[in-house]
């Protein structure tokens, strides 16, 4: 694969569900609240999650759909109240370097099991740092409007960590940027906090005026899989607050009964 351009990044960033199956992770957070933690984590797709705490607590979710066939037309599940499809069930082009070039828009698709929150379901299937929705009058709910960028890309490198092709990227989330959750989104600010507040949720900036947005995040997928493996604020108020995630296997790679991970030590 030749290095990543912004517009690269952006195809893989929409690419996740099309590169794998089954991910093994160990998943460090500093979130924007509450003590730094990890954990171990497997991803069955379709529908099973199995997360293992660092008391060896274990947890696990199980949303398998039923296998019934998906028309590659409509995008649509046959049957009376079939459930939507998996993204993944749903033909796609694909460029030069096997990179989705657009999602399909008129389908709503099935996500990944949930844990804690909506970010970690953006974690696993990044597609909202690649494209946006488009704002402008007359152009807003077109299904058939090409999707803006939802990112200023200021830079884009390669790099490997932890033994794993990645690509690394410093952004800033645009107007048209689309989080799949506005309350916790892969990067929190000034544009989820208005998205929030619009779709009639509270802003944190309400309780905190003296509040300061970033306004850059340095952002990495694993090229493999497309999975965002880190997201770090740059500045403001939560400068250093984010997560990394550590790859541990992919598909016929991955151990499914994982132990507890060791002590968190990241900065």
């Amino acid at each position: 694969m030749r290095p990543p351009t912004p517009e690269t990044f952006r195809g893989l960033a929409r690419s996740s569900p099309w590169r794998w199956r089954t991910l093994s992770f160990e998943l460090h957070r500093r979130p924007l609240h509450g003590p730094d933690h990890a954990v171990v984590g497997t991803v069955q797709r379709p529908g099973r999650l199995r997360v293992v705490a660092p008391s060896g607590e274990v947890q696990e979710v199980v949303e398998r759909l039923p296998g019934t066939e998906v028309d590659a037309v409509t995008g649509m599940r046959r049957g009376a109240g079939a459930p939507v499809p998996y993204a993944w069930e749903l033909p796609v082009v694909i460029d030069a370097d096997g990179l989705v070039v657009r999602r399909p828009r008129r389908v709503s698709t099935a996500d990944d099991p949930m844990w804690q929150d909506y970010q970690f379901v953006a974690m696993l299937d990044p597609v909202e740092l690649a494209d946006g929705v488009p704002r402008r009058p007359g152009l807003h709910g077109d299904p058939d409007a090409v999707s803006p960028p939802a990112l200023d890309v200021v830079r884009v490198d390669s790099t490997t960590r932890l033994g794993r092709p990645t690509w690394w990227a410093e952004v800033s989330p645009r107007a048209d940027y689309d989080p799949r959750c506005g309350c916790c989104p892969l990067l929190f600010g000034r544009v989820s906090e208005e998205l929030e507040a619009a779709a009639g949720g509270p802003r944190m900036s309400d309780g905190r005026p003296d509040l300061e947005y970033a306004t850059a995040y340095l952002v990495a997928l694993d090229v493999q899989t497309g999975v965002c493996v880190h997201v770090q604020h740059l500045d403001g108020s939560f400068a250093g607050r984010g997560f990394s995630l550590d790859v541990l296997g992919v598909d016929d790679q991955v151990d499914l009964g994982p132990g507890p991970p060791g002590p968190l030590t990241r900065s």
